[in-house]
């Protein structure tokens, strides 16, 4: 029997309609968090900067979630969550509104750190509290599932089509526009979240609770190596189809919109497959990628090429965030609430680490060496996979006939 039909029901307040405000509340985070990665050329352009120095606007929104994540759901204690949600939305709106209107560099620098804060504390909440979002009979990896979704939407919708509005009316009018589909949000939010009180505060030393747990250690390892992987060469996938493979921007934007709808199908994947090995699910995750950094200099120059491999970035980068919170709802299912802030945080370290080493390459190299640079971190979690974490299956649970 498979993890998703054993699973016993838990009690619930969510509905259908909660879980789908907080998938949507996703898609406008990660709009806003990634929206740079296609606008970076733009933005160097227009304030006279170069590329690497522009990727600060991706590297700092990382830096301020990381310290967010843990250390904000500390600050709430006891506060319905339901506030929390709609309080890191209300910022979220504030800091996309700011960044639209941005004078200069500086201030645009600051809109970014603030929006950094919602993103920390928006993940660290509402990816714990996905299974009381959830309807009951839902299991919880779906319900998972549904929430990242809301992260392969924005890939598939709301990067594209950012790139696509900066290309006519210019790069702020693309975080004009996700400013508003917040407010939208704020009041969705606003209308169906259930309350959320947690079963109980978190202290700071609760924040490692995942890391007490072997095989959720193992886990953050595998997950950590390849995140840099993607994070390093992600940031800069943009400017290597521009200055590397001299593609336009109307096949840029084309490129990344093919890249998100094959996220969906990667989440997909990741939410069926991760119900029965999600050790080989995340292996399979590793060994996509090792696929796609290995080819990409030489094939993603022509124009097929480029749609192969990024079809197929896309696939693993869509199941990749799903299958890292799965490995923890499975493994670590007592310490994921208190721990998962801390998750998060690591996540982030993954981003702001990732855009700032890979622009640094680019700065002072290039995007080939850069891609080829990654691949060294995915071929060691490979290897993590099948050393620190062998044999490590997913729970076997019955249930009564």
């Amino acid at each position: 029997m498979n993890l998703s039909e054993a699973q016993p029901v838990r009690p619930s307040q969510g509905s259908w309609f909660a879980i789908l405000a907080v998938s949507i509340a996703a898609f406008a985070l990660v709009t806003s968090e990634f929206l740079p990665i296609g606008v970076l050329n733009d933005v160097a352009n227009d304030l006279k900067i170069s590329v690497g120095t522009a990727g600060l606007i991706i590297t700092l929104p990382g830096v301020m979630a990381a310290l967010a994540a843990p250390l904000l759901p500390v600050a709430f204690k006891q506060l319905d969550r339901r506030y929390v949600l709609l309080f890191l939305t209300a910022v979220m709106v504030i800091a996309n509104a700011i960044t639209a209107f941005a004078s200069d560099f500086t201030l645009l620098l600051i809109s970014r750190m603030i929006l950094g804060i919602s993103i920390g504390g928006f993940w660290a909440t509402a990816i714990a509290l996905s299974g009381k979002l959830a309807p009951v009979h839902l299991p919880i990896a779906k319900a998972t599932a549904v929430v990242m979704a809301g992260v392969t939407f924005a890939t598939v919708l709301g990067v594209p089509i950012g790139t696509w509005l900066s290309e006519f009316y210019g790069w702020r009018s693309a975080f004009g526009i996700t400013a508003i589909i917040g407010f939208v949000v704020f009041l969705l939010q606003l209308r169906y979240l259930p309350k959320l009180i947690p079963e109980s505060s978190i202290r700071l030393h609760d924040l490692p609770a995942l890391l007490r747990v072997p095989k959720a250690r193992s886990g953050m390892l595998i997950i950590l190596l390849i995140g840099l992987a993607h994070f390093c060469a992600y940031s800069y996938l943009a400017p290597f189809f521009k200055n590397v493979a001299g593609f336009n921007g109307t096949t840029i934007s084309s490129l990344l919109l093919l890249y998100g709808i094959a996220g969906i199908f990667g989440n997909a994947f990741a939410g069926y497959s991760g119900n029965f090995n999600i050790r080989y699910t995340l292996a399979f995750v590793g060994l996509c990628f090792a696929v796609v950094f290995f080819s990409f200099p030489v094939f993603a120059v022509h124009e097929a090429g480029a749609i192969v491999l990024t079809a197929l970035w896309g696939f693993a980068f869509g199941a990749f965030p799903t299958s890292a919170n799965i490995w923890m709802f499975v493994h670590a299912p007592q310490a994921v609430e208190k721990g998962m802030p801390l998750f998060v945080g690591l996540f982030q370290v993954m981003i702001a680490t990732g855009s700032l080493l890979g622009g640094y390459i680019v700065d002072h190299f290039n995007e080939n060496i850069l891609i080829y640079g990654v691949l060294n971190f995915i071929i060691l979690a490979l290897i993590s996979v099948f050393t620190l974490a062998k044999g490590l299956n997913n729970p076997k649970l019955t249930c009564e006939s």
